[in-house]
């Protein structure tokens, strides 16, 4: 099935940054970010306002994956 393919385990150490584990999850990169921007504008278009609470969510900071200082 799609998007269901396991992330290895060396992903984020490839990166140095640390994926997001908060509940509703942050986009981490450009691709992820124009995806939600997407579904906020579909969730506008299409008055869904549970779409546009999470979208929303999901773009707004702040992230602690995002500003957390990596040690290597």
């Amino acid at each position: 099935m799609a998007g269901t393919e396991p992330v290895s385990p060396n992903a984020t150490e490839e990166t140095g940054k640390r994926r997001c584990a908060c509940i509703i999850a942050h986009p981490q990169d450009d691709a992820q970010r124009a995806r939600v921007q997407a579904a906020l504008d579909n969730a506008l278009a299409t008055n869904d306002a549970h779409g546009v609470f999470v979208a929303c969510m999901q773009l707004l900071p702040p992230c602690p994956a995002r500003y957390e200082v990596v040690a290597r």
